[in-house]
């Protein structure tokens, strides 16, 4: 039957064929690698010893009274014997220095500092974050925004015992609240598979970015590296084009725990656009290895669905070529759907069943729209061209 295909046909089931293999590749070797990770530290119980440094956590906070309401309590009340919390508020207009007096009062090791009025001309995050570090007492720092609850007590403890020896930086994942909305369970989706692209490539010692939302490093990077000066140009970048800079394969280590998750409460998505404007942005001063291999990854799925469904079209009305097309599509999908679900529940995300084939074909779509919004804001992007 095969030599009774066409040379289309022929073509088209070995460019399946291809593509299929590659997306098993990066689902199994790749996406599925921070779950494979974390099961052998179980297994083995190979977790880093207990060590408590003395630890300060920054938190930037702009128009944030309410979520430093509700949340930071949560960091305030950690059970970890010395640690500092540092809250910089940037020009709020808010409630947030009402907030932030009465919190103060009840707890002792929260420290507040405000930016000058008159900083205009410098990405103010960058400035909040270099006032903080600064004002830090302690030699480690760990980062994350005023949106973020920490699930429980022990965030601290897990993020800080990995410093050790020569692991001074440590990248932690922070999940998106679940929602009903479609655009917002996306971005969860969305910030899922960003969190394992970086995840996996600093397991496999391939480190490049982290999020500011749950990271930390020893603050001696900061002034070995004089601060954020080689992107000071730039609006974003004190996260991850930072980590991007001093990261190196022996430098780096992952905590995943369920302890040491920070969950986003995310209520709008264009706040979610923001991110991935802000990431789009800085992505282009990434080391190039990791932009590329995960650029490849989506177009090698767009060209994926491509091929299946001129295979199928193609074929019909003879079954082989459609028949081959469904069980390349349920193979792939079947495999993305438990990769995917059980990485995500071990992170803490929502599962996605009948919204992950939606989500699939729609994130390419979506970084390319990231990619033109970029474009047409152009100058905005920048404090001044570098």
């Amino acid at each position: 039957m095969f030599f009774e295909l066409s040379r289309t046909e022929i073509i088209l089931l070995c460019v399946s064929g291809f593509f299929f293999l590659i997306q098993l590749f990066y689902l199994l070797v790749y996406y599925a690698e921070p779950l494979w990770y974390q099961k052998r530290k179980i297994r083995g119980n190979d977790f880093p010893a207990g060590t408590t440094p003395s630890v300060s956590v920054i938190v930037c906070s702009q128009n944030e009274s309410e979520n430093l309401k509700r949340f930071l309590p949560s960091i305030l009340e950690q059970n970890y014997p010395q640690y500092e919390v540092i809250v910089i508020n940037d020009g709020s207009t808010d409630e947030s220095d009402e907030v932030l007096g009465i919190l103060e009062k009840q707890y002792k090791h929260l420290y507040r500092t405000y930016i000058p009025e008159e900083a205009k001309h410098i990405s103010r995050k960058k400035l909040a974050m270099t006032i903080g570090i600064k004002a830090a007492r302690y030699d480690y720092l760990i980062f994350t925004e005023p949106p973020c609850e920490l699930i429980g007590p022990d965030w601290i403890r897990s993020m800080s015992r990995n410093f050790s020896g020569d692991k001074t930086i440590v990248l932690g994942f922070s999940p998106l609240s679940k929602s009903t909305g479609l655009k917002t369970k996306f971005a969860a989706y969305d910030n899922l598979i960003n969190g394992l692209q970086y995840l996996s490539l600093a397991i496999k010692n391939h480190p490049y970015r982290g999020v500011g939302r749950n990271m930390g490093y020893k603050k001696s990077h900061f002034f070995e590296h004089k601060g954020y000066a080689k992107f000071m140009h730039l609006r974003a970048g004190e996260d991850d084009l930072f980590i991007n800079q001093i990261a190196t394969p022996d430098n780096v280590a992952v905590e995943i725990s369920e302890d040491s998750l920070a969950t986003m409460h995310l209520d709008d998505f264009r706040i979610w656009e923001e991110i991935r404007l802000c990431q789009s942005t800085t992505q282009k001063f990434y080391k190039k290895g990791p932009v590329a291999f995960w650029r490849f990854e989506s177009w090698s799925r767009v060209f994926f669905w491509s091929a299946l469904l001129c295979l199928g079209i193609c074929g019909w009305p003879q079954l082989f070529s459609p028949v081959v097309a469904l069980g390349l599509f349920l193979i792939r999908s079947l495999t993305q759907i438990l990769v995917i679900n059980k990485a995500g529940k071990m992170l803490h995300v929502e599962h996605f069943y009948s919204t992950l084939l939606l989500f699939d074909f729609f994130q390419p779509v979506f970084d390319v729209y990231i990619a033109v919004c970029r474009l047409i804001r152009g100058e905005k992007d920048y404090i001044w061209r570098g």
